[in-house]
């Protein structure tokens, strides 16, 4: 090998070498700049799992913790996922049971539900979507949801999400404020005053009644402003307060002012403003209360006279002067120079003059020739026989006018009604023709009513009083006449039965004396004066009974009717053939024992004295009610015709003539039977018996 061939041999190894070291050398860095790659890589990778870490669990404590319901489903439809707020909206547990969605569509929502899913599958999500779905319970719930699709790494959908707010309260809220506006709405529409809503003086909305006080379509004042309607003289106090509204020191103000009708007219109004405001106190709408008050202050001089008549008779009883103070006050206001107050008298059918203003009356207030007219009678008993007020324009051509010192040619008349009846006339006359209007008649029929109660109560008084009078005089009569009477009787029964018992005495000494020598007809005639002496002994007896039932001597106590009853069976004489039973128990009244037994006795008495059955009986029996007795008793004897039963109750009537009976005896049950505020009758048919019925007051 040639020193050429070895030099360019340790030429090319030298170039090796430098190569290997400057390729080791490129290595070295590279490894090197490996290495901190790999350790960068590594330090990115454990801050990136950190960071996903961190994001995981901050996602997982957003679903737990968000305040709407969070929901995850399937493309199935079925939930895999719900948030603790999911769960208390809708019921359900989803690690203990299944739930699809479409289980929690409200039936009616159906339709719209399957178009949002259709959306939400085309689009990728939907929103606002609002309807109403079942819980667990079944209890319906209104929601607002927001819905997306979730995908996987290569965008292929794999499930859906949403998130749900429960709106219910809101949704409700929301009907119930639209439901009160809609009122809202029909009571400003059919409000009986007028009312406008403004806006820098502009009309934006009126009601009804505001636009026919005006005479104004809704459309038309639209285009109008309140400038335009309002009269100019009274446009600068009115501006004065809204002044004051737009600088916020009020927020309502009232004020009387004139408004310009679409016919020209003006009608006055009451004029109530209110200041809406927006949350920083700027003025958004002014509202606009109108009252008609035209006729109020045109009336305003009427009501002062209806207040004055008001005063002037309040406290007065006295019909005269009732009547006194509504004509002047009448005839003040009408300017007439006749007015006249008539009474209706309904029992004489007539009517009367009671007060009057004018030459009717002397320097005394006196009526001078007080007229009186049947009813009927001219326009003032045309009016009180019809109850309807007439106003007569021309009183020549009316027939029935009457004249009363002097013909005036105009008349008005009003009746005065008290629960629909006429009491009385208010009639006015005045010299011209056409005087009195349709005012002038509405004032005085107020007049009418305002007096009207106080004037019946004042002809109730005077009659009252009337009555009151004569009431004293008869009841010092009636007084006077029982006096009498109880002296009477007790004359009667002292005094006559002495005489009596002295002809009974002289009839025996007669009889004795003439033992033997009187024939038949003669001791036929003695008997007969002995039976009739026995008859009136008994009668003067029955009076005195009877005369005595109702005294002040009313004894008080427990009576036992049981006893009663006993002691009459020893008492009276009660043939064999007849039995006398009582069908239960009697009670024990607390009354006068002489009284109830009164009564007793006269009905079994009369029972056994009229009973003329080979058989006869007698029951006794009672009835208990709420507040009262009502007892019977009964007999099968003769019976009494239904044409008398009520007079056999009276008085000295009998209605079989019987040596016993003087007729006295059921006027004295009845008698005390009114005692006890009970009352008696008799229920019979003749020859099969009579039961008399009685109540006593507990």
């Amino acid at each position: 090998m040639s020193q050429n061939q070895i030099d360019i041999l340790q030429r090319a190894l030298k170039r090796e070498k430098l190569a290997r070291k400057q390729a080791e050398k490129i290595l070295e860095e590279k490894s090197l700049q490996l290495y901190n790659t790999a350790e960068e890589l590594k330090y990115a990778n454990e801050k990136l799992e950190g960071l996903l870490d961190e994001k995981t669990t901050q996602l997982q404590g957003i679903f737990e913790n968000i305040n709407d319901a969070y929901i995850v489903m399937d493309l199935e439809g079925n939930v895999i996922k719900m948030n603790d707020a999911a769960v208390e909206l809708f019921g359900y547990d989803i690690n203990k049971e299944t739930v699809n969605v479409i289980s929690l569509i409200y039936k009616e929502d159906y339709t719209y539900a399957m178009e949002s899913f259709m959306e939400l599958g085309d689009k990728g999500y939907f929103s606002d979507y609002t309807a109403r779905v079942y819980t667990k319970t079944k209890a319906v719930k209104w929601v607002h949801i927001n819905a997306s699709i979730v995908y996987d790494k290569q965008k292929q959908p794999i499930a859906a999400q949403g998130i749900i707010r429960d709106i219910t309260e809101s949704k409700y809220t929301a009907e119930l404020i639209e439901e009160q506006r809609v009122e809202l709405d029909i009571i400003v529409e059919n409000a009986p005053f007028g009312i406008a809503l403004t806006q820098y003086g502009k009309m934006v909305k009126t009601n009804k009644a505001f636009q026919d006080s005006l005479g104004f379509t809704e459309e038309e004042l639209e285009n109008i402003t309140v400038k335009d309607i309002s009269v100019a003289e009274d446009f600068p106090e009115s501006k004065i307060y809204i002044d004051k509204m737009d600088a916020g020191e009020i927020n309502n103000f009232v004020l009387d002012k004139r408004y310009k009708k679409k016919d020209g007219s003006i009608i006055w109004a009451k004029t109530s403003v209110n200041a809406v405001r927006d949350q920083t106190g700027k003025i958004k709408y002014q509202v606009a209360l109108i009252e008609d008050i035209t006729s109020q202050r045109e009336k305003a001089l009427i009501i002062n006279m209806i207040n004055e008549v008001a005063k002037s008779v309040l406290g007065k009883m006295n019909i005269y002067e009732i009547a006194w103070e509504i004509v002047n006050s009448i005839a003040k206001f009408l300017g007439t120079e006749d007015c006249v107050i008539y009474l209706v008298n309904t029992r004489q059918k007539t009517i009367e003059q009671i007060a009057a203003f004018g030459d009717k009356v002397n320097k005394s207030n006196k009526i001078v020739n007080t007229v009186i007219l049947p009813l009927g009678e001219g326009i003032v008993g045309r009016v009180a026989q019809t109850g309807v007020a007439e106003i007569i324009n021309d009183t020549s051509k009316d027939a029935a006018y009457v004249v009363d010192g002097k013909r005036r040619n105009s008349e008005i008349t009003i009746p005065i009604l008290n629960n629909g009846e006429v009491i009385g006339i208010i009639d006015a006359e005045h010299k011209s023709k056409n005087y009195f209007n349709k005012q002038h008649l509405k004032t005085i029929q107020n007049i009418a009513s305002l007096v009207a109660m106080q004037l019946k109560s004042a002809i109730n008084l005077r009659a009252r009083e009337k009555v009151e009078a004569k009431n004293d005089e008869l009841l010092l009569a009636l007084a006077k006449s029982n006096d009498e009477l109880q002296e009477y009787a007790h004359i009667v029964s002292h005094d006559l039965k002495s005489p009596l018992r002295s002809i009974n005495a002289l009839t025996s000494w007669i009889k004795e004396d003439n033992k033997g020598q009187l024939d038949e007809a003669s001791l036929q005639n003695f008997a007969l004066i002995e039976t009739t002496l026995e008859k009136m002994e008994q009668l003067i007896t029955d009076i005195l009974e009877y005369s005595s039932v109702g005294a002040n001597d009313f004894d008080l106590q427990d009576v036992n009717l049981n006893e009663i009853v006993d002691e009459l069976k020893q008492v009276l004489f009660v043939p064999e053939h007849i039995s006398i039973r009582t069908l239960k128990t009697l009670p024990i009244l607390k009354g006068d024992k002489t009284k109830l037994k009164q009564v007793f006795q006269n009905l079994i008495s009369n029972a056994i004295k009229f009973n003329d059955k080979a058989k006869g009986s007698i029951e006794i029996d009672y009835f208990e009610h709420k507040s009262y007795y009502q007892f019977s008793v009964k007999d099968n004897g003769v019976g009494i015709e239904s044409k008398y039963h009520d007079k056999i109750f009276k008085i000295f009537h009998a209605l079989n003539k019987s040596k016993d009976s003087t007729g006295i005896g059921l006027s004295i049950v009845k008698k005390v039977i009114d005692l006890y505020q009970g009352e008696i009758w008799v229920e019979s048919e003749l020859t099969k018996g009579t039961t008399f019925h009685f109540t006593i007051k507990k």
